[in-house]
């Protein structure tokens, strides 16, 4: 079933046009990430709501039950946690006790402290909580992981995931694509030019042995440089200089610090030469210079993150099925 369509939405403000082109269906227990700034995720929000209506294009609902929580939200900063969750169970007119699911959303500990002393992180919790009482079909989530924690990702993840067990759609945006692999199993990006392009990433119970490149020889090669063509130039790299690569709408993009230069090449064909530089692919749709590795996070028993030495906002998925061959490569 379908709960919210969005064909061919644009929406300005004045002479500024804020988003364009964006088609997306939302399904019965859809997991979506967008990529996008804060101001169109706003806008985007408000349109889904029916806050707002389309300059053009159409938004077609099925559902009336839509709620929406954005980075700017504010709480009753004077209520304790109990307090403030039994206030809206009232207005919700959600009939099960509330401290059945105190621990489910880690709030054990600060259920009589005042919200004004909570850390971020939990008022995140208390917030996914409150939206949770009203039972909605489909929750919209504004960059729900900025500035947490590993420990505080890990139970904000447990949270949402209780909330999709209980069939909750969720759509959530975020600056960062590596946050948006946690949270959703279908990504989009937002580009102002074009509009919204769905992505290469996938969960990786899609990739099939098609994906493993031919060739498995572990030979080294002399010499090997990855070529990036930028306007009427050619960038040579050396793999020692590459941080990560990534593949977005099925083109491969050089990492570099925070600088990004797209390659000729495909992910099967820089696995293939990269891998006797020290390269893995953990991800099918990152590649990663197993040198730059510092850390390696589980926020679950199914998800694993890996952190770069100087660029701690680089966070790159590893697959589940992948942990065992990059633990034989560097031995831990």
């Amino acid at each position: 079933m379908t709960l919210v369509k969005l064909v061919n939405v644009l929406k300005q403000e004045g002479n500024r046009t804020i988003i364009k082109n964006v088609n997306l269906e939302v399904k019965e227990s859809a997991r979506i990430g967008i990529k996008m700034s804060g101001e169109e995720s706003e806008i985007l929000f408000d349109l889904i709501e029916g806050k707002q209506i389309p300059s053009s294009g159409e938004i077609e609902r099925e559902i009336d039950s839509i709620l929406s929580e954005k980075s700017d939200d504010g709480l009753y900063e004077s209520l304790t946690v109990q307090s403030y969750l039994k206030f809206y169970k009232k207005i919700a007119g959600f009939t099960k006790p509330l401290e059945e699911y105190i621990a489910t959303f880690s709030l054990s500990d600060v259920w009589q402290t005042k919200i004004k002393r909570l850390t971020r992180e939990q008022r995140k919790r208390v917030s996914l909580y409150r939206l949770y009482l009203f039972s909605p079909q489909l929750i919209l989530l504004e960059d729900p992981l900025n500035n947490l924690t590993d420990e505080g990702i890990e139970l904000y993840l447990k949270a949402l995931e209780h909330l999709r067990s209980n069939q909750i759609a969720t759509l959530i945006t975020s600056n960062y694509v590596e946050d948006l692999l946690l949270l959703s199993g279908e990504i989009y990006r937002y580009n102002h030019l074009i509009g919204l392009e769905k992505t290469d990433y996938v969960e990786e119970s899609d990739v099939t042995s098609q994906d493993k490149p031919e060739n498995e020889t572990n030979q080294p090669k002399n010499v090997f440089k990855v070529t990036c063509k930028m306007a009427d130039k050619t960038i040579f790299f050396s793999p020692d200089e590459i941080d990560y690569i990534e593949s977005i709408n099925s083109v491969s993009h050089i990492r570099i610090d925070n600088e990004s230069f797209p390659t000729d090449l495909t992910m099967n064909q820089l696995e293939e030469k990269l891998r006797t530089f020290g390269f893995f692919r953990c991800h099918r749709s990152y590649l990663v210079n197993l040198q730059r590795v510092s850390e390696l996070i589980s926020y679950s028993k199914n998800s694993y993150t890996l952190i770069l030495k100087g660029n701690p906002h680089a966070k790159l998925p590893l697959s589940r099925n992948r942990l065992e061959e990059m633990k034989s490569l560097i031995t831990f």
